[in-house]
């Protein structure tokens, strides 16, 4: 009867020990600033450095564990001004795409105002894409990876990484403003209706 009552004690102090570890295990991510350009939820042990680019301020993150797989994180204008999100978010990959080298491997993955799809570079590395649109400019969040096979391994932390992502200074997104504007009066010359090209102030 001792040693039962005595194993009960045991486990249930093996209990109160362990369980708070694995609550506090679920949530390692830590909203980080980076560069006074966004705040992210990276995890424990992951640094952050400044990168080249040719779309604005963007930054690079990766595990110090892995320093192999590097994820950069760009916010530049939206490329297109339609209130379709769709086809909104379909412009600006094929524009990032281009310009980023990267090739389509698989079919985009459309969300509300997201998209992920997983690329390829021209040296051979994988690439985890993922684009948002935030208050009139895009976030995207692109992972380099090995392979197909690492990429798809890591992501859920990809992911968990790339939605996260919050820029501090959108960019001036000047490219919807003409797209904007209300259609010219038209005017009337000898009996001819014509329409301005430009707006009458």
């Amino acid at each position: 009867m001792n040693i039962t009552r005595l194993c009960s004690c045991f486990c249930l102090i093996i209990a109160v020990v362990l369980l708070p570890l694995s609550a506090t295990g679920d949530d390692t991510y830590t909203s980080q600033t980076i560069d006074d350009l966004f705040i992210v939820k990276l995890p424990d042990g992951w640094s952050n450095f400044a990168v080249n680019t040719y779309t604005g301020m963007a930054a690079g993150v990766m595990n110090n564990s892995d320093i192999a797989n590097v994820i950069s994180i760009q916010v530049y204008q939206n490329m297109d001004c339609s209130m379709i999100n769709r086809e909104n978010l379909k412009v600006n990959l094929d524009e990032f795409n281009a310009k980023a080298g990267i090739a389509a491997l698989s079919e985009p993955v459309y969300g509300n105002d997201t998209i992920t799809q997983y690329g390829k570079f021209y040296d051979g590395k994988t690439s985890h894409l993922f684009l948002r649109l935030f208050e009139g400019d895009v976030v995207a969040v692109f992972g380099s990876y090995g392979n197909m096979e690492d990429a798809k391994t890591k992501s859920e932390e990809f992911i968990a990484i790339a939605t996260s992502v919050t820029p501090l200074h959108p960019s001036t997104n000047e490219l919807c403003q003409a797209d904007n504007q209300e259609p010219s009066p038209a005017t009337t010359v000898n009996n001819t209706t014509i329409r301005s090209e430009t707006p009458v102030s």
